[in-house]
């Protein structure tokens, strides 16, 4: 079964990367035929700094509003988020300083926190700090959202679409957290959100089994700005390291999360600070390098979404890394000789991953088609006018346009049918006019007349009546009789105006929208605006013919006399005479003429409304429309900030393929990109009629994608139009002139947005069907079909699929740059030792070729496992196979060139005077020093009982006259017999002063760390590793007991003062009495010296030992303790 999960970026890097994956998602869900978009228990969550997103240069579409927290509001300032920290603390006496301590000194803070955190990674996290409930309030609502029944039904029905078990297996969701350690936001503030999403799923048994993504320093090597980058990453690596080791964190940031209303819980075996399981990822390994920071983004997003959406890849991952970190380093399995942490009760703190694929690459197929669809379009109705002369060298700009108006101008008039320009043209009045009942009561008003004037009583004797009488008579019957009959007219040409007012905006936008597809905006909007004066003559016209006709009627009396007198006898013309039928004709001649006179009054009056509140507004709509879409064009920036790439869209004409469909260099193609104008001209000709060429083709299908849906049909789920007309032209005409309905004045819609003409091409391009949506649902095994493939097609593709899946392995080692010599030195391993690999579904059944051909690859390869390999094989319906490599156990990172290599060419850059190392460290370190170490406690408690062991043994060395570098402290190895030198210059914003050397010293732990990677040894650790024996375990301090026990001394040792630890030729007593009097003095003078500090100092100033005086004071009591416990030797025999 599909998992849920939780994805949380923080910082910007964090942020691109959940971009990456929202966008890759909905491509191979789109792919895939989902309609549903991205299933609710699928969440996303971005934290960062700056009050809205950031990071434009990244192409993926920006998060929705929903989904992002900026973590200031748009007023803030440090001072402010200072503040917000320190006001809750104020009076606590106990832990107000320590928690000011980790803060930034606001006075020397000259950030806009509203923008970012400035590289300085200390900013980032007092930000977090500030706004703890609206992290975790954040997270609540993410993961209620994501255990909702509805979300995970909907879940279980993708997974049914994917073939997925529906076994009602382990439905815990995964949490990923990305970020970067070298950032200012993300890498200060990372911690602390895992930190507190766990506290809001302490209930859950999956809150301690977080991953997270760290982009390691070199990821960023290609960017102009990464001066603070080496010390960001210093600090965040130790600061990972120390909380991956440590199950409770200091009393000190245990109440900067209590105060915030966060209550997390510590202690069990299974608790840390950070995630369960951390991975680093850099920009390349030994195989391959990645062009920048978003080519890495990229690939992380695109196999994070086959993590999703594969249940095999899910079940794997968890069996992996729940068993990578424990069965693989374990003591006896995975040696660690860093000195930095316990192997009895810890693994190495990070491991790996890589990525390697092989794939049809059909939703990089689609992306380029509907870029290159929407770049056509967009170029034709921008440019049309001007294709043949894009220089206008010819004629000018409006020349063109008014040329192609000229040649278009009557085809459009006609096709909107509104011309009313002669008298063979009426398309108005003759959509009006309802012949068949002006028929109707023509023949009505005749028929009912002539009975009427022909009944006996009516005539005289010869059965006639004289020419006046009939005259008036007809007139008298036409005068009775036609207000009834044109009533009739009436409500059928109201009828006839409904229907006109209900249709013609959408015929006339949808004529308008082929028009615009075919010549452009500049050339429809030139004969719209011709239209415009063509109507107004037009309304002037038909409001004269309106009066000729009234005026026509007005002669129906002499019009019939005239008739009648035709008659032979004028005194007793009979109702047969013919000239009695013709004089009743003029009656319906005249009722007609009324009619036709009201027609024409309700179409002058629907034409100016229409011109003045249709057909002018579109005109200037569509104007300003254009120059809204060329801005957006030749935008730096698109609608959403980010750097607008549209000039580098593929177009209608062009055979080259942008960079950026080139693959990555750990993915290999079946289809190579230089292929896909080929297969995109041939899917365009087979999806019109006929056997069309592509240049013909490919316009009509523009012309189908621009015009979409018509507008009276947009209801329909995903239709659109290119005009859309969301509120409706309603005119005032009636067919009675002296009613008028209340006036609606239309408006427009046409999108001025690449991005949505690139969304409309997807969409059309996916309709079932079609030849578009069959190339780019096709899966593997459709593309490996040889029962309908020719035998030289299926061999090619299977020849190519071999070459691709061997270098596809070849790519996939763990993706961070590793030091070999380290690698031996630290780990006893060697580079891909003991590789895993994870497999996404592959689709080829046994007993096939594709089974046989992949079984081969993969044996040559020696991936292959008789025991495990079979279950790789699934039925899905899938485009490619993804394989992650996953470090074949967790190392430690001064083995990684990726992490330490920027970090150590950046010290040795800022590290030769104080200035430039302040600068270096400033801000950088976000925790107090305990929770900074990058050692486990054990280790740190050691390296603070062997300072003092060494110190009280005169095994130390202080070298005062190295100037700008400040002092240079060693201590005497007994494995070298010489002085094993501490990092210098050490690692502190100004030179230490001699009370502060011992958390200086260990704070400059980490600065060793980095010098391993210069020197390609474990050599500069060794002063550590040094201070770490003296110190031993608690109570088991060797080399003082045997001092104290036999006075004897390694060879070459130096002899140590009298007044510190008594002399060799002393006894036990002497000897204890001396060292438990120095180590008492030193206790007293630490307290003096460190504990206690002037309240008029401020605590940003205190020493860095203060940080540590509590486990200092411990630890010198404990030495204290096992000196005057340290008896005769005992041999126990």
């Amino acid at each position: 079964m599909l998992k849920p999960f939780l994805l949380i970026g923080v910082g910007g890097s964090g942020g691109k990367t959940l971009r990456g994956i929202k966008y890759q998602l909905e491509l191979k869900l789109q792919q895939l035929g989902w309609e549903g978009g991205i299933p609710a228990a699928w969440r996303f969550l971005h934290f960062d700094t700056p009050t809205v997103q950031d990071g434009m240069e990244y192409q993926a579409p920006f998060l929705p509003r929903q989904d992002y927290r900026g973590l200031v509001s748009t007023a803030a300032t440090f001072d402010i988020v200072h503040g917000s920290i320190t006001s809750a603390h104020a009076t606590n006496n106990a832990m107000r300083h320590d928690i000011e301590r980790q803060l930034p000194d606001p006075r020397l803070v000259k950030v806009d926190v509203t923008k970012g955190a400035g590289q300085y990674r200390a900013v980032g996290r007092a930000v977090a700090l500030a706004a703890t409930k609206e992290i975790a309030q954040a997270a609540r609502t993410a993961i209620g959202r994501m255990n909702d029944a509805e979300a995970l039904a909907e879940l279980q029905t993708l997974g049914a679409r994917l073939n997925a078990r529906d076994d009602g297996g382990d439905g815990s969701p995964i949490v990923i957290v990305i970020s970067s350690v070298a950032g200012g936001s993300g890498a200060g503030q990372f911690l602390d959100v895992i930190e507190i999403v766990k506290s809001t799923a302490k209930q859950y048994p999956w809150s301690n089994q977080f991953f997270s993504m760290l982009y390691a320093p070199d990821v960023f090597d290609q960017l102009n700005v990464t001066a603070g980058m080496p010390g960001n990453a210093l600090a965040s690596i130790s600061e990972t390291m120390n909380g991956f080791w440590t199950d409770t964190p200091s009393p000190a940031t245990l109440e900067l999360l209590r105060t915030k209303g966060v209550a997390p819980s510590y202690g069990a075996a299974m608790d840390r600070v950070g995630a369960a399981y951390p991975f680093i990822i850099g920009r390349s390994n030994s195989k391959v390098t990645f062009e920048d920071q978003n080519a890495v983004y990229d690939a992380v997003a695109t196999s994070l979404t086959a993590w999703m959406i594969d249940e095999r890849v899910q079940d794997d991952m968890i069996a992996y890394s729940s068993g990578n970190w424990q069965a693989r380093s374990a003591a006896n399995v995975l040696p660690d000789n860093s000195g930095l942490m316990s192997p009895a009760h810890h693994s190495p703190p990070f491991s790996s991953i890589g990525f390697g694929r092989v794939t049809l690459g059909r939703e990089r197929f689609l992306e380029y088609s509907a870029e290159r669809f929407a770049r056509s379009a967009i170029d034709r109705m921008l440019y049309a006018h001007a294709e043949e002369d894009p220089q206008f060298e010819r004629m000018t700009e409006r020349e063109y346009i008014e040329k192609s108006a000229d040649s278009e101008y009557q085809r459009f008039l006609r096709e909107l049918r509104l011309n009313e320009e002669t008298a063979e043209h009426n398309d108005v009045t003759d959509a009006l006019r309802d012949t068949a009942t002006l028929d109707l009561i023509k023949s009505e008003l005749q028929r009912t007349a002539d009975d009427e004037l022909s009944r006996p009583e009516s005539l005289d004797r010869q059965g006639g009546t004289d020419i006046t009488t009939w005259t008036d008579r007809l007139v008298n019957e036409y005068t009775r009789a036609s207000p009834r009959l044109l009533h009739r007219d009436h409500e059928a040409r109201q009828q006839r105006l409904d229907e006109w007012t209900r249709t013609m905006p959408g015929h006339i936008l949808e004529t308008v929208s082929r028009y615009v597809a075919q010549d452009g905006l500049p050339v429809v909007v030139a004969m719209l605006r011709r239209l415009e004066r063509g109507l107004k003559g037009t309304v002037d016209a038909l409001r004269v013919e309106a009066r000729q006709h009234e005026e026509w009627v007005g002669t129906l009396s002499s019009l019939v006399s005239d008739e009648l007198r035709t008659s032979a006898n004028q005194q007793s013309i009979r109702p047969d005479q013919e000239a009695v039928q013709f004089a009743i004709q003029r009656l319906g001649q005249a009722l007609e003429w009324s009619s036709e006179a009201a027609l024409r009054d309700s179409a002058w009056a629907l034409l100016a409304e229409l011109r003045e509140t249709f057909l002018g507004p579109l005109a200037d709509y569509l104007d300003g429309s254009r120059t809204a879409l060329l801005q957006r064009v030749h935008s730096r920036k698109t609608s959403d900030d980010r750097e607008n790439a549209y000039e580098f869209w593929p177009r209608r004409v062009d055979d080259t393929v942008p960079r950026k469909y080139s693959p990555a260099p750990n993915e290999r193609m079946l289809i190579e990109p230089e292929k896909y104008p080929g297969e995109f001209q041939k899917l365009v000709r087979a999806s019109v009629d006929g056997d069309a060429k592509y240049q013909d083709a490919v316009l009509r299908v523009i012309t189908d994608q621009l015009v979409g849906v018509s507008p009276d049909t947009e209801s329909e789920a995903g239709a659109w139009s290119l005009v859309g007309n969301p509120r409706t032209w309603k005119p005032t005409v009636t067919a009675d002139p002296a009613v008028a309905n209340p006036a609606q004045r239309a408006s427009f819609e046409l999108a001025t947005d690449p991005e949505t003409y690139v969304a409309r091409a997807r969409a059309w391009m996916k309709r079932d069907g079609t030849p578009f949506a069959a190339y780019i649902g096709e899966d593997l095994l459709g593309f490996f079909d040889r029962e309908i493939l020719p035998p030289d097609v299926f061999a090619a593709r299977r020849d190519r699929y071999r070459e691709q899946l061997q270098a596809a392995l070849g790519a996939s080692e763990p993706l961070v740059k590793l030091n070999p010599a380290l690698l031996r030195a630290v780990h006893g391993k060697a580079i891909n030792q003991d590789t895993s690999l994870v497999f996404s579904s592959i689709p080829f059944r046994q007993g096939t070729e594709m089974y046989e051909v992949t079984k081969g690859v993969l044996g040559q390869m020696g991936v292959w496992d008789d025991a495990t390999s079979e279950s790789w094989f699934q039925d899905q319906k899938v485009d490619g196979i993804e394989v992650f490599a996953m470090s074949g156990f967790p190392y430690q990172p001064i083995v990684m060139d990726s992490v330490m290599e920027p970090i150590a060419r950046g010290w040795l850059a800022q590290s030769n005077t104080q200035d430039s190392r302040e600068a270096f460290w400033k801000f950088k370190r976000a925790r107090l020093l305990g929770e900074s170490i990058p050692a486990d406690p054990r280790a740190i408690e050691s390296m603070i009982r062997g300072w003092y062991v060494a110190k009280a043994l005169g095994r130390l060395a202080v070298d005062s006259t190295q100037g700008e570098k400040g002092p240079k402290l060693s201590v005497w190895d007994p494995s070298t017999r010489g002085f094993a030198d501490f990092p210098h210059p050490l690692l502190s914003e100004r030179n230490a002063r001699p009370a502060d050397f011992p958390g200086v010293v260990l704070q400059s732990l980490a600065i060793a760390m980095a010098l391993c990677n210069v020197e390609g040894t474990l050599a500069p650790l060794a002063a550590y590793r040094v201070l770490t024996s003296l110190g031993g375990s608690r109570g088991e301090e060797t080399e003082l007991a045997e001092w104290l026990q036999t006075g004897s001394l390694p060879t070459g040792a130096p002899v140590p003062e009298a007044s510190r630890a008594g002399s060799a030729d002393g006894d036990l007593a002497s000897r204890r009495a001396a060292v438990q009097a120095y180590l008492s003095n030193e206790l007293a003078r630490f307290d003096s010296e460190i504990v206690q500090q002037d309240e008029m100092v401020s605590v940003y100033d205190y020493p860095v030992t203060w940080e540590m005086r509590e486990q200092f004071q411990d630890a010198i009591r404990a030495l204290v303790s096992s000196v005057l416990s340290t008896g005769p030797r005992d041999t126990g025999v």
